[in-house]
């Protein structure tokens, strides 16, 4: 019982690390014609990951851990704000439609990129005092689309790979 918790915390510990370097890494791509905070959300690739291989709980520890400390290092406490509310909510979705059993990797990064813009576009609301801010949600339900298209796929295609490394 006591190695698999060990197990599990450097698993854990890794994939942290390994998120965090895909969100520095992702800081540097930039695609044109995207609004500000719209990205791609590579370090969602591992939280989806660990999601579907350890649970919510690892999955939300991951990214906690993972959003302070880019935040601490890059950002600040107003986008830290921002990114919790959204990766809150984008577990949140994530888990519920995998307890479900009903979809795939792909539509439940779909559903986590979409829940995750909401989470940050009502924090937006909060802090600016703003229900207009509102409006901008249109436009993020595509973004949050397509990279939950692209992040699901990338996640589908790591989690198929380590099925096949843990059955050697």
């Amino acid at each position: 019982m006591k190695k698999t918790v060990i197990k599990r915390v450097a698993f854990c510990g890794m994939f942290t690390a390994v998120a965090i370097i895909m969100g520095y890494i992702e800081s540097f791509i930039v695609i044109p014609g995207l609004l500000p905070g719209m990205k791609l959300g590579l370090a969602n690739c591992v939280i989806l990951f660990v999601l579907m291989r350890y649970g919510l709980t690892s999955a939300a520890l991951v990214s906690l851990v993972r959003i302070i400390v880019v935040n601490s290092l890059f950002g600040n406490m107003t986008a830290a704000a921002f990114s919790l509310a959204g990766a809150a909510l984008s577990i949140f979705v994530m888990s519920l439609l995998k307890k479900s059993g009903r979809f795939s990797t792909v539509g439940m990064s779909i559903a986590g990129g979409v829940a995750h813009n909401l989470g940050q576009v009502l924090v937006a609301m909060l802090i600016f005092d703003n229900v207009g801010m509102f409006c901008y949600f249109p436009m993020l339900i595509v973004t949050g689309v397509a990279a939950g298209v692209f992040v699901g796929i990338l996640a589908g295609l790591v989690i198929s790979k380590m099925d096949k490394v843990t059955k050697m």
